[in-house]
């Protein structure tokens, strides 16, 4: 008999870091519906290189230093979305409720990054983990015209104990808020509704995941580095300013020159169904704004009897110190982020 995936979960609690599981695990975690996606082991086996006086075999090997990493593939529900697009930023803000509606305005912290604790059943028996000191170090946003808006954020772990007991209520608290169709997502650039083909947006802070210390199998620290936003989208063009943009730095240059134009990029999407309770009726909703965005230069391929198409990548750029370069905005039912 086998275990079956579906029966598992990864639920998890901001907390102040530290081997005491959070008391509240069971009550206000994060619970995800995943696609797919663990958090596994990064370590090594130490084989010896050959010595003289030694035969043609491998005498002994030992297990190095390892740290925990995984992609969580999921559709974006927004009522938890908060959590994870909080956390990848690293500022949670203050969330503002009237009637029913819950709006969360999420902006990048400068100076400090949210650690988790994060629980993780496998199947249905097979194994139960928790993870200590973990961090959201990426978050990539996508959807196409005909799909789902899709999710997958990118954790990183000190430490991993096996054969834990699940929290008890955890896997109760799963998202099961509506999802995010391509019908019901918009992409403007400088004011302009788009009509792109799809989109996406990354995040990185570039977490620095190999701290490793004498005297010691884990990770000393999880430090971010410098943090990078971009954003993507394909569009079939009616004409060639944007190429001009890109490749020549302005939309009717002829010729190129060495400035480039930063112009506001907005992505929104909201869902069919109303938040329970919203008064006025209301979406749940997620508007993300690139206030300074620049356009990567990119190729023309024409081929044969092909539409002409653009992948265009867009650089995110905070050239004003107090200006976030990005921010996210949720409506949804839930009164706390994470």
């Amino acid at each position: 008999m086998g275990f079956t995936s579906q029966a598992g979960y990864i639920g998890l609690r901001q907390y102040a870091g530290g081997a005491t599981v959070p008391a509240d695990l069971g009550t206000k975690g994060r619970v995800f519906r995943l696609r797919s996606g663990t958090l596994g082991p990064s370590r090594e086996l130490l084989i010896p290189d050959a010595e003289i006086g030694g035969n043609r075999d491998i005498a002994d090997a030992y297990l190095g230093a390892v740290s925990w990493a995984g992609d969580l593939e999921m559709y974006l529900r927004l009522k938890e979305s908060p959590a994870l697009i909080g956390g990848v930023l690293g500022n949670f803000g203050t969330p503002s409720t009237a009637t029913g509606v819950t709006t969360h305005t999420l902006t990048p912290s400068d100076t400090t990054m949210p650690t988790f604790w994060v629980e993780e059943k496998v199947g249905n028996g097979f194994e139960a983990f928790s993870y200590r000191d973990a961090v959201m170090n990426t978050l990539h946003l996508e959807s196409e015209a005909n799909g789902y808006l899709m999710a997958t954020v990118g954790m990183i772990a000190k430490q991993q104990t096996a054969g834990i007991t699940p929290t008890a209520g955890l896997a109760a608290l799963v998202d099961q808020s509506p999802m995010i169709v391509g019908t019901n997502i918009t992409v403007q650039y400088n004011g302009v509704t788009l009509p792109a083909k799809s989109f996406s947006l990354d995040v990185n802070n570039n977490f620095e995941d190999d701290d490793f210390r004498l005297g010691s199998l884990f990770l000393g620290d999880l430090t971010a580095k410098r943090r990078e936003v971009t954003a993507g989208f394909t569009i079939r063009p009616n004409d060639s300013a944007l190429w001009r943009q890109a490749v020549y730095g302005v939309g009717t240059a002829t010729t190129p020159g060495g400035l480039t134009t930063k112009q506001a990029l907005v992505i929104t999407a909201s869902s069919y169904e109303d938040i329970p309770g919203g008064t006025p009726p209301t979406k749940y909703s997620l508007t993300i704004t690139i206030p300074s965005a620049a356009l990567q230069p990119f190729e023309v391929s024409p081929s044969g009897d092909d539409i002409i198409e653009h992948d265009i990548t867009v650089q995110a750029l905070r050239p004003a110190v107090g200006t976030p370069i990005m921010t996210a905005v949720v409506k949804t039912d839930a009164a706390t982020a994470a």
